[in-house]
């Protein structure tokens, strides 16, 4: 069996593939954080429909991304497995999404539904084709542990560059526009522009990246799905990553409302607090790493969901109208999200050996495909909760913040903010809690573990096949 080479990547390979973050880590963003505000009150959507508008399109990735995983992992091209589809998809995914955000308002609801609808499974599908052979990539270009958990820094450091450059660009830009539906259309079209940009950056990049030779694998849905439901310590670690990304769609998109309805501020104000917590994220992110290193990506994992959790019931304490005191907030928030993006992320690769010891089979693509399966949904799930609450609390789309400000509603949406977050990234906690893998991976002289050093118990795990 081939297998990756151990020595250190080259400085462009591992550039090239972080770069290759910004695609996905904008599309987050903004779907996260402006998505659902631009279909309840720059499109007029009813809250609960549009929730349910943003979580429909995610039911077409049970098949697609699972699918994508397997297909990545049979293909031949004298580019690889993998990279083509960064060409492919990426083209995809960034035209649909200029179509996301280009909805006509003169249209009836249903015809704006339907447009939606089309351009979010066109970007859905793209990207399948980017995000899951994108991400299988990493298992493959090395072997080494505390490599794989710097790549991962890495690429999660790019991330929390890229949030931070798509927050405080798009309310600039929306400011600059004639209105706000020619402002969402503007960061549509930039970010499916910046998408296509990072792909192609990502292809050309990691031309010489390490990658295994190809291996005839069963890439059937159902055997990619019996490989998910047998492969208890994959099952539980996605099953983790489902709440947490939940828990992260969740507050993002429901912040605006809280900023503007409960705490009656400036939305202009989410332009300055949200990039405060990704670069405080970007900071702590080489602190999480090394406590990974030190104690375990596992223990590590639960302090960074656990104290996430903790900061956001402190929401309920900021008074109204103190913005000076949000500051401090998304400081805590970005230092724990630190680890919740990147220690998650930095165990999947030990599902893959898992898999290939119990199965005898090599199969990064179908693995990240349930994997991207599970993040997408969770955050798919975040967003269809805010507009399911926010339909339950009595909020109407387009009605003015001042109007809503003195009523139950604003109250309600300053519990939701805190207590749904803090309750989804419990049961993340508890889930890592039980995992075998992501011990140490360093002894306390500095000599390096294998990664299956303190935990033998899953290789007892029945066969996949």
């Amino acid at each position: 069996m081939a297998h990756a080479r151990k020595s250190p990547l080259a400085g462009t390979t591992r550039l090239g593939w972080a770069v290759g973050e910004f695609a996905i880590a904008s599309h987050m963003a903004i779907l996260s954080i402006y998505l659902l505000y631009y279909l309840t009150d720059v499109q007029k959507v009813p809250s609960a429909l549009a929730g349910t508008l943003i979580l429909v399109p995610r039911l077409w990735n049970v098949i697609s991304d699972p699918l994508m995983g397997g297909v990545s992992d049979r293909f031949r091209s004298r580019w690889g497995r993998r990279r083509p589809f960064l060409l492919v998809g990426s083209l995809v995914w960034g035209i649909a999404y200029a179509a996301m955000f280009a909805i006509p308002t003169d249209w009836t609801l249903t015809a704006k539904a339907a447009w939606f609808l089309a351009a979010c499974f066109a970007v859905n599908t793209g990207l399948s084709l980017y995000h899951v052979p994108y991400s299988a990539m990493l298992p493959e270009m090395t072997d080494d542990v505390s490599e794989r958990l710097a790549l991962t820094g890495y690429k999660e450091i790019a991330a929390r560059f890229a949030v931070l450059l798509t927050v405080m660009a798009s309310p600039l830009i929306v400011r600059a526009a004639p209105d706000p539906v020619a402002g969402h259309r503007w960061v549509g079209f930039i970010t499916g522009a910046f998408i296509i940009l990072s792909g192609l950056t990502a292809f050309f990049a990691t031309a010489r990246a390490p990658s295994r030779a190809l291996q005839m694998t069963n890439a059937s849905l159902a055997q990619q799905w019996r490989s998910f439901r047998t492969n208890r310590q994959l099952f539980r670690l996605s099953g983790a990553y489902l709440f947490s990304s939940a828990s992260d769609a969740f507050y993002s998109a429901m912040m605006i409302y809280f900023v503007t309805i409960t705490l009656r501020l400036d939305g202009g104000l989410m332009g300055a607090l949200y990039p405060v917590g990704s670069i405080t994220a970007i900071v702590t992110t080489p602190l999480w790493a090394a406590l990974g290193r030190r104690i375990g990506r596992r223990r590590a994992c639960a302090i960074a969901y656990s104290g996430a959790a903790t900061v956001f019931c402190l929401a309920l304490l900021v008074p109204v109208g103190v913005p000076a005191l949000m500051f401090p907030l998304m400081v805590l928030i970005g230092a724990f999200f630190g680890g919740v993006f990147m220690l998650p992320s930095a165990m999947t690769p030990d599902t893959v050996e898992l898999d290939e010891k119990l199965s005898g089979q090599r199969r990064e693509g179908a693995i990240y495909g349930t994997w991207i399966f599970t993040q997408q949904t969770g955050m798919s799930i975040g967003a269809f909760l805010v507009g399911l609450y926010l339909d339950l609390i009595g909020y109407h789309s387009g009605t003015a913040a001042t109007a809503v400000a003195n009523t139950p509603a604003a109250s309600a949406i300053r519990y939701g903010f805190a207590l749904v977050p803090a309750g989804l990234l419990i049961v993340a906690a508890a889930l890592v809690r039980g995992l075998t893998i992501g011990g140490p991976t360093v002894k306390s002289g500095g000599e390096p573990l294998s990664p299956y050093a303190m935990a033998p118990e899953p290789l007892a795990e029945r066969s996949l096949d």
